[in-house]
């Protein structure tokens, strides 16, 4: 079935041949075909009959025409006009045939009703003017019709087959009522599938018409129709209002660019532009129209757009001018410096120094006076340096208390000479709330190119070099070696803080005891081991928390795990004796330490007589007022106030007096010596005695021989602590020794390991 249905080609959906209608080759083949098989079965039939009454000239005519039926379809498609042309010769021709080859003239005017339906054929396949051709051709036939006319004598045929009038009246009747049927029915199908598809495209091109209406004459948004010329061909009545054209539309004349001169002429894709006219901003949107000449234009009102754009145009013009400054300070910032810097890296070829300047005591004046007071400093050190015409090139705010300036043209001899006059002057005293404060500045340095191509690189490395800075050693030039300790310690820092994240650090206890060894108290002590790092001691991680503000956090984590350990033990039956925590000058200037501090108590059930707080000097020299507010308010609570680390660096215990303090612990320092100098045996007792009189208890903190406590007991030193009884030891370790030999630690027993 699918092959009759292609060959016959009775689907009109896609035309097999470019120029010619399905149907059409359809038709000539169902007729070619049908005629082929009427022809065939003739010649099968009047074979034997004609070949024994030896009328060969009639096989000759039925398998001859059989032949050119069939040759004629085998080439109906390429050579569809012609085989049409020689189909209606052929008929022509058969009928010419059956006059001359029968002397029945009935037969004969039978046959040639043939040709009457060759009009018919024509029509269909090759149209009206071969049709009206071969309509009056018929008129020959007519005419020998009517007057009896006999070919038969020109052919000297006298006979014919017996069943004659069988075969011409058959193929007439099978002719007019079969061939020719079938051809006009699949045209009448054709006709049928064509009007179908007629009522179809008007149905579309209905459709079209109202989105033509709605998407064009009647959308609010003005459009416009033009052409390939340029001529606008059509405009709906938004776009007639806003370019003001005239009406009715004269597309002969009217012009696109004369309306509009700045606008684009429309390119293949859909592009847009900006155009102003008529106090109005418009997007004009234009886009090619497919398969077709003509662009379609929309015009977009964008005036509150434009406007918002224009402010923010200006907004952007202001914060860059911001962008160069700093907030607070007013001052030229660090991204003003570094393009500065830039420029010079790009014309200056001599090379020049960055140095960045700060405070050596910035941060106590952010804590004591706050950030914004503080700052007054940085504004009056960067006017002195602006000020000082042999100073440096330029000047900028780059940080919390950092000053960085351009010093050019000079070598390292020369700079070493430069640095102390421009550190005499911003080392002047200040004035600060009223009060005069005196500062000591220090340098970080590095050379461009030598220590950096560009700027962000030098600058960086100069304040990596400020970072080394100290008050021995206030200039300090960049270096790779001290940069690879720094990045060391910074990679430590962020270890530290993940294992403060992770609450990966421990603590472990140290014993404070009597002469006899009786302890009395123990020391909270912060360990970690990083499974990165190993062990890191103690002296390493605790200044590196303290310089990247994580004590506070160290400290709280310190607090949390005595109070679940003192809870512990309570639970075990263990008689718990007071624990000393170290509190730093950060979290003793914090304003929500005592509710932290009281919170963590209040979770694990412990009295606040558990715990000791060990300061330093420091942290009550931070802020007086608040100090000694802070440590009355934890004395009321029943927290023991002690002050760690004393005869470090510059002591005094008449400053001690102004404040309520429990414990006083001398420094190691100071224990070390009383065994073999007299002068620092008199050193300590008469701080002993001192202490006595302010009744403040003295711990001798890090005893490690039996005479340096014999010596300290003599002076009436009650309380000790170091590796001669015990050295830190994890809670295990000592929950086992009091379970064991009670709170006694005697000589031997600091063999224990920690």
């Amino acid at each position: 079935m699918n092959f009759i249905n292609q060959f016959f080609l009775l689907n009109d959906d896609k035309n097999a041949h470019e120029s010619i209608p399905n149907w059409r080759i359809s038709a000539l083949r169902i007729i070619l075909s049908s005629g082929m098989l009427l022809c065939l079965a003739i010649a099968f039939d009047t074979f034997n009959s004609a070949l024994q009454l030896n009328y060969l000239w009639i096989i000759a005519l039925t398998i001859g025409f059989t032949s050119v039926l069939f040759l004629l379809l085998l080439a109906s498609k390429r050579f569809y006009h012609l085989c049409a042309y020689i189909l209606l010769v052929a008929l022509v021709l058969a009928s010419l045939a059956i006059n001359l080859s029968l002397p029945d003239l009935g037969l004969a005017k039978i046959g040639s009703m043939l040709m009457f339906v060759c009009p018919s054929i024509a029509l269909m396949l090759l149209g009206h003017r071969v049709a009206t051709c071969f309509a009056l051709l018929n008129i020959v036939p007519f005419y020998m019709i009517l007057h009896d006319i006999d070919l038969s004598q020109y052919t000297d045929i006298d006979k014919q087959l017996p069943d004659a009038s069988w075969y011409i009246t058959g193929v007439v009747f099978l002719f007019f009522n079969i061939c020719v049927p079938l051809a006009v029915a699949r045209t009448i199908v054709a006709a049928k599938r064509l009007n179908k598809a007629t009522l179809s495209s008007n149905a579309y091109l209905k459709s079209k018409n109202e989105l033509y209406r709605t998407f064009f004459a009647e959308s609010t948004i003005p459009k416009i129709i033009v052409d390939d010329l340029g001529k606008i061909t059509d405009a709906n009545q938004q776009a007639i209002d806003l370019l003001k054209l005239p009406k009715p539309l004269k597309s002969e004349t009217l012009l696109l660019s004369s309306v509009m001169p700045n606008i684009k002429t429309c390119n293949a894709g859909k592009q847009e532009q900006i155009l102003h006219f008529n106090n109005t901003y418009q997007r004009v949107v234009h886009q090619q129209l497919t398969d077709a000449n003509f662009c379609v234009y929309e015009f977009h009102d964008c005036s509150a757009e434009q406007s918002i754009k224009g402010n923010l145009a200006a907004m952007e013009q202001e914060n860059r001018r911001l962008r160069y400054r700093d907030t607070q300070t007013q001052l030229p910032n660090r991204d003003w410096f570094e393009l500065q810097c830039d420029r010079l890296i790009a014309k200056y070829r001599k090379g020049f120094y960055v140095v960045v300047a700060q405070s050596a005591n910035n941060d106590y004046l952010n804590i004591k006076f706050g950030n914004h007071n503080s700052q007054a400093i940085t504004k009056t050190a960067f006017k002195r340096l602006r000020n000082n015409i042999e100073g440096p090139l330029l000047c900028a705010h780059i940080g919390p208390g950092k000053i960085a300036f351009i010093l050019g043209s000079l070598n390292e001899t020369d700079l070493y000479s430069a640095l102390p006059k421009i550190k005499h002057t911003l080392d002047e005293d200040y004035n600060l709330l009223g009060i005069k404060s005196s500062q000591s500045f220090l340098f970080g340095i590095a050379h461009c190119p030598e220590h950096g191509d560009a700027s962000c690189k030098v600058v960086a490395h100069a304040i990596e070099a400020l970072k080394l800075a100290n008050t021995n050693d206030v200039f300090s030039l960049y270096d790779q070696t001290n940069s690879q300790s720094f990045l060391e310690k910074y990679e430590i820092s962020m270890l530290l803080d993940e294992a403060l994240q992770q609450g990966e650090l421990t603590v472990y206890y140290q014993p404070k005891v009597t002469a006899s060894g009786q302890c009395i108290g123990l020391e909270a002590l912060a360990r970690w081991h990083s499974p990165i790092l190993g062990t890191v001691s103690p002296a390493v991680f605790i200044p590196i928390a303290e310089e990247y503000r994580m004590i506070s956090r160290l400290t709280d984590l310190v607090i949390q795990k005595v109070c679940s350990q003192i809870n512990q033990w309570t639970q075990q039956g263990l008689n718990c004796v007071p624990v000393a925590i170290n509190i730093s000058l950060i979290d003793f200037t914090q304003t929500d330490f005592m509710s932290k501090l009281v919170k963590y108590l209040a979770d694990f059930t412990v009295s606040p007589k558990q715990i000791e707080l060990e300061l330093t000097e420091t942290s009550l020299e931070a802020n007086q007022a608040h100090s000694l507010m802070l440590m009355k308010t934890l004395q009321a609570w029943g927290f023991t106030i002690s002050v760690d680390d004393f005869g470090v660096g510059y002591s005094n215990i008449a400053r001690l007096a102004d404040y309520p303090i429990n414990k006083l612990k001398l420094d190691r320092s100071l224990i070390s010596q009383v065994t073999s100098s007299a002068r620092q045996q008199s050193l300590v007792k008469a701080i002993h005695n001192m202490c006595e009189e302010l009744d403040i208890k003295c711990v001798s903190e890090g005893v490690e021989t039996a005479e340096q406590v014999s010596i300290m007991a003599d002076m009436g030193c009650k309380e000790f602590q170091g590796f001669y009884f015990s050295k830190p030891m994890t809670p295990e370790q000592f929950f086992a020794h009091v379970s064991k030999k009670g709170l006694k630690f005697e000589h031997q027993d600091s063999l224990i390991k920690a």
